[in-house]
Parts: C-alpha cells; sequence; structure tokens
C-alpha cells in the first residue's frame, strides 16, 4: 500500500487544536446569541473559553474570523461533494446527494449550527459583515460548484441564475430549521426544500 493511500489519521496536536477551536466557536456563538453584537469582543470570547487572548489568537485572527469559521468549512465541505458528484446527475440530484454525505461527517454539529442562526437572528448585521470579512459567499461558492459541474465559464447567465437559486433554498431551509428550534433533522429538512426545484442541467 503505498503513502497516498494510507488515510491521514489526526495526531494528538491536530485533536486538540480541533477541540480548542470548537470550544472558541460554541463560546462566541452563544454570546452572540444571547448578548448585545458590541458586547462580544475578542476579551470576553476568551475569558468566556477559560483561555488567554495569547490562546486565542493561535486559533483566529479575529473576532470575525470566529464566527465565519462554522459557514466557510460546512459550505468549503458541500461544494467538494457536488463536484465529486458523478457528472450524470443533475445540479439538486447532486446538491442532495452532497447534503446527505455532509450530513453523516457532521452530525455532532447541531448544537453549534443552532448557535450560530441564534446569533444570526440576534446579531444579523454584525454576522453578515463577518462573513463578508471572511469572505464566505454561498452563493458564490454555489456559483464556482455549479460552473465546475456545467463546464461553463463563471460568465454563463445559467450558472449565476442556479447558484442563487440553489443559494436561496438552502438558506430558507436552514432559517426553518433555526426557527422550530434545530428539532427536526436539518438534512431532511434542507433536502425537502431541494425537492421543490426543477432538476438544474
Amino acid at each position: 500500500m503505498s503513502a497516498e493511500t494510507i488515510e491521514h489519521r489526526p495526531n494528538g496536536w491536530e485533536l486538540r487544536r480541533e477541540r480548542v477551536a470548537r470550544q472558541l466557536e460554541r463560546t462566541a456563538l452563544t454570546l452572540f446569541a444571547n448578548e448585545a453584537p458590541q458586547d462580544v469582543t475578542v476579551e470576553r470570547i476568551a475569558a468566556a473559553a477559560g483561555i488567554s487572548m495569547r490562546t486565542f489568537f493561535r486559533y483566529f485572527a479575529s473576532r470575525d474570523e470566529v464566527l465565519a469559521s462554522l459557514p466557510r468549512s460546512l459550505i468549503e465541505l458541500l461544494c467538494a461533494r457536488v463536484r465529486a458528484r458523478p457528472p450524470h446527475e443533475s445540479l439538486v440530484e447532486a446538491f442532495s446527494a452532497a447534503v446527505r454525505e455532509t450530513n453523516h461527517e457532521h452530525e455532532g454539529d447541531r448544537e453549534l449550527l443552532l448557535s450560530w442562526g441564534l446569533a444570526v437572528h440576534r446579531s444579523p448585521e454584525t454576522v453578515m459583515l463577518a462573513l463578508a470579512r471572511g469572505a464566505v459567499s454561498t452563493a458564490a461558492a454555489f456559483q464556482a460548484a455549479v460552473t465546475a459541474r456545467l463546464g461553463v465559464g463563471a460568465d454563463d447567465p445559467r450558472a449565476g441564475a442556479y447558484a442563487g437559486a440553489l443559494s436561496g433554498v438552502v438558506s430558507y431551509a436552514f432559517e426553518r430549521w433555526v426557527a422550530h428550534g434545530g428539532t427536526d433533522s436539518l438534512s431532511v429538512t434542507l433536502l425537502d426544500a431541494l425537492a421543490t426545484l426543477p432538476d438544474l442541467h
């Protein structure tokens, strides 16, 4: 077996880094879901997480980066899965299959996703600004995935239109899921919403 075929297994440092980063995300999102945006500073996040400011900056460069981390990683994973789907699948089929695959890998993120959704409801302007600063755009990421699957240029009107439709449906489904307190399955909510779209080729 070659070195390339051996699956990477995270070492102790990587596991600890992932654990601390998730702790910081959870702490920041909980604060944003319950407090005024101006009161949630890096100092407050670090103190609430029980770490020093120096430790905070080993993991994130700013408060905005913490807020953008979860959606960025999930969008990147989803779009990577979409690109890897068989070419005969329609865009809706590819996105639906990618949602199912992504759900299995992030089953433990329900609480974190719900906290992020509540933070958006509590402080939409602050969170959206953080996403913009972090270059997180669902529509732009979806458009890149759509152009790759269709084999067209970024200026092809279908790419923008399809990406906008997919992004809108995903955003709508996520908002509904948060409004219901995250009690339903997020993947089922997303799949039901995607099923309302016609097959896009």
